[in-house]
């Protein structure tokens, strides 16, 4: 039935008229996860370039001395030293004391709300960095500073060749820093076979392999596997049972291993990760800081950063394929 002759309808009204129905919120669409981040240690750096040591043990052998021999002192191994430059991160914004002062939807501080919103990006970016194929670079005047990210950390024997025509490669530390770009190799398909021989190898370094990093694509190839833990998981009384269709936790000889799905690693790229080994080091006074810029104007300005480098304390206790589909 149509409405009266002469009635007042609502889509005959004009902007100046109706109020907007805008919602007093604002959803953020960007995806935040920062899995390595979150599974590394926090540590704090002293100098731009940071340094640590690293030792290993003697292979076993059988040791069975003669009662009351006299030795003869064997030579003894000193611990080596790795190294890695801090990297700055940073993100800087200014807002007009105008802006500042007019009403907004879904939030009440111009200054407030892209402070956190940048300290988000920056967390972002890192988490990129961090895991990354990027060699370390000492930066010059107009090139800044870069830590090794963790694939230039992983090197042959544990930057695994799953069965591509053309070695993939990464080559150990010079003079302590992962400077070495790293060579993907010819592409290939991942397989079972190939994620239990990088498991193995990081095993047979003295590695505990807690986490399996990938991308969406690869992540669904594990989800294949035989390996996977389980195809169901039980629930409370009364509840729907669940059949589960990826990959969650991959059981081999060497242990149960978390496999997490990764925003920020390359996609191409599998990472099997002793979490206890890495650690995000912070140079001192310089992890996550606001800093109010002076005014310039009618406009407040701020900057976001945060100084860190990676700390590969024992990097063949990793391994990685590279350019695997």
């Amino acid at each position: 039935m149509a409405a009266p002759v002469g009635a007042t309808k609502a889509y005959d009204m004009s902007g100046n008229v109706l109020r907007e129905d805008l919602r007093d919120i604002i959803y953020d669409i960007s995806p935040m996860d920062t899995v390595f981040m979150t599974g590394a240690g926090r540590g704090t750096a002293k100098s731009t370039t940071h340094e640590w040591q690293v030792d290993s043990l003697t292979a076993p052998a059988k040791n069975a001395a003669i009662e009351g021999d006299d030795f003869s002192a064997t030579a003894r191994t000193q611990p080596s030293r790795l190294k890695n430059y801090t990297q700055i991160a940073r993100k800087e914004f200014a807002v007009t004391g105008t802006a500042e002062a007019v009403n907004t939807a879904g939030f009440r501080s111009q200054l407030a709300y892209h402070t956190m919103q940048a300290g988000k990006e920056i967390k972002r970016d890192m988490e990129k960095d961090l895991l990354s194929d990027e060699p370390a670079s000492a930066g010059t005047s107009v090139s800044g500073r870069v830590s090794a990210g963790v694939e230039s950390w992983i090197y042959f024997p544990n930057h695994i060749n799953t069965g591509g025509t053309t070695t993939s490669t990464t080559t150990a530390p010079a003079s302590g820093f992962a400077t070495s770009p790293v060579t993907d190799g010819s592409a290939t398909a991942f397989t079972e076979t190939g994620l239990k021989a990088m498991l193995s190898q990081a095993w047979s370094m003295g590695g505990e392999v807690d986490t399996i990093l990938v991308g969406a694509t690869l992540y669904n190839a594990i989800s294949g596997f035989t390996g996977l833990a389980t195809r169901f998981r039980d629930v409370a009384s009364g509840r729907q049972a669940q059949i589960i269709g990826a990959a969650d936790v991959y059981v081999s000889a060497f242990g149960r291993h978390n496999i997490q799905l990764s925003r920020y690693s390359r996609s191409t790229t599998v990472l099997c990760l002793d979490m206890k080994t890495w650690e995000v080091a912070y140079l001192q006074g310089r992890g996550f800081k606001t800093i109010e810029i002076a005014k310039t104007g009618d406009a407040e300005r701020r900057l976001l950063l945060a100084e860190y480098t990676l700390v590969a304390k024992s990097p063949l206790a990793n391994t990685k394929a590279t350019n695997v589909s």
